[in-house]
C-alpha cells in the first residue's frame, strides 16, 4: 500500500469493508512471517506440556456460579456515566439510569439467565466499530 493509499479517505461502505480486510489480512501475513522465523523447538514445547500437566492436573472440578441481585445490578448503573451517546442497542446510559426502576428486574433476570445457561443472547454479542 503505497503512502497516498493510506491517506485516502474513504466513504463507499465496500471500500472501506475492502480497505480493512486488507490491512488485517497483511497483519496476519506478516506475522506468520514472524512466527515461522521464531518457531518454538520441541524440547522447549515438550517442557512446556510437563510443566501444565505437573502444575494442573488435579485443578478443581466445582465451578461457583453466582447470580446478581437487583441491588447490584442497580448499584452497577448508578456508577455509570450518564451519557447520551449509545451502542448497537441504542440504549444511552443516561436513558438507562432514568428508568432504573423499571429496567433493573428485567435485567437482572437476563443477566442470570445468560450466566446460568451459559448463553448470551445475539443481540448483546453485536457492536459498532467507527475506524477513527
Amino acid at each position: 500500500m503505497r503512502a497516498n493509499d493510506r491517506c485516502k479517505h474513504l466513504k463507499d461502505q465496500q471500500d472501506i469493508a475492502y480497505a480493512f480486510n486488507n490491512y488485517f489480512s497483511c497483519i496476519i501475513d506478516k506475522t506468520r512471517k514472524n512466527n515461522v522465523n521464531n518457531k518454538i523447538n520441541n524440547e522447549n514445547l515438550s517442557t512446556f506440556h510437563y510443566y501444565l500437566e505437573q502444575n494442573y492436573a488435579h485443578a478443581s472440578s466445582s465451578l461457583v456460579i453466582k447470580t446478581f441481585s437487583t441491588r447490584q445490578i442497580t448499584s452497577t448503573i448508578k456508577s455509570l456515566k450518564a451519557k447520551n451517546s449509545h451502542g448497537y442497542d441504542e440504549l444511552s446510559s443516561k436513558l438507562l439510569k432514568i428508568s432504573t426502576t423499571c429496567m433493573c428486574s428485567p435485567l437482572t433476570y437476563t443477566c442470570n439467565k445468560s450466566i446460568l445457561s451459559g448463553i448470551s443472547p445475539d443481540r448483546l454479542k453485536l457492536s459498532i466499530i467507527k475506524p477513527i
